[in-house]
């Protein structure tokens, strides 16, 4: 049975433009940002630009296909860091069925009847300003969107702003941690009549980047999401990942990501008595709560 929950009256697009705008002036105002103090030095911006493209083909008696790209580009100064992240990741499965034709078991034909259908498909964009504020202290800022049909919805936008602090050493590590205000717009693929598909709530992030030795790197990303309307509704995205360079442009990165959704989307499913019998009636039922993917990547950094 799927919990009730209150109803709020849908996010106009006009609305979420306002809201967004009043965010980041919002932020603007709490990193102090104006024309004459925004303006750096060549030797000050650092720009670093690294893609990773994961491939998966398997043939013969079964056959699919994965295809994974990401790009994570970052503007870093003394003043903070800008970071783009994005990524595509689709698999494509093909089922292949025999059918043998012919008048006579000794002779006959064998006909092949192959069906490709996707089988996971996510595609993402995630901004992200982190304001230096003092040695130890930082504001951030930022806006990302999501499309995963198979985990429920076609999309997902969340607007963030707050702040955190820092501690680490430049060469070797470097630990944030932040919690801040969202407002989150979401469209299932299945509407659930029950629950909001825009809500305000709260997030804790942390970043950890570790240079374990000489061209091996570890990076944690842990990102917790509440509803402040349903205090149930938490959703957490886990990422771990550790690389190792094979040249100075090149490096092999292994990634093990966990998300958990605590209320899922829901989906329509059909209705059948216990023995069997169709009812034709459809009831909605709740998806999966966690997922999990784990890759192997080549990542190139210019």
């Amino acid at each position: 049975m799927i919990p009730n929950r209150s109803i709020a009256p849908p996010l106009t697009a006009s609305c979420l433009a306002v809201l967004t705008l009043l965010l980041f002036l919002g932020v603007a105002l709490l990193m102090g940002v104006h024309p004459l103090a925004a303006q750096e030095t060549d030797d000050e911006v650092r720009w670093r630009n690294s893609a990773e493209l994961t491939y998966l083909l398997n043939g013969g008696n079964s056959e699919s296909s994965t295809l994974g790209v990401r790009s994570l580009l970052r503007r870093t100064s003394a003043r903070g860091e800008l970071r783009i992240d994005a990524l595509t990741r689709r698999t494509d499965a093909t089922r292949i069925s025999r059918t043998a034709v012919g008048q006579d078991p000794d002779d006959f034909r064998v006909v092949e009847d192959r069906e490709t259908e996707r089988s996971a498909e996510r595609y993402s964009v995630q901004t992200r300003y982190d304001r230096t504020l003092t040695p130890r202290t930082f504001a951030f800022g930022g806006i990302g969107w999501e499309r995963n049909t198979f985990a429920g919805f076609n999309h997902r936008t969340v607007a963030v702003t707050g702040a955190g602090g820092q501690w680490g050493d430049d060469r070797d590590w470097e630990l944030k941690v932040g919690s801040g205000i969202t407002y989150t717009v979401q469209r299932d693929v299945t509407p659930d009549p029950e629950k909001d598909d825009s809500f305000a709530g709260l997030r804790i992030n942390l970043d950890y980047n570790h240079q374990l030795t000489t061209g091996t790197e570890a990076e944690v990303q842990w990102v917790v999401d509440g509803n402040a309307q349903e205090m149930s509704d938490v959703r957490a995205d886990l990422v771990q990942a550790v690389s190792a360079s094979l040249t100075n442009r090149l490096a092999i990165k292994t990634t093990l990501q966990l998300k958990l959704d605590n209320v899922p989307p829901v989906e329509s499913v059909p209705l059948v008595t216990p023995d069997g019998e169709v009812t034709g009636d459809r009831v909605l039922v709740p998806l999966g709560r966690a997922d999990h993917s784990l890759s192997v990547a080549l990542v190139i950094t210019l």
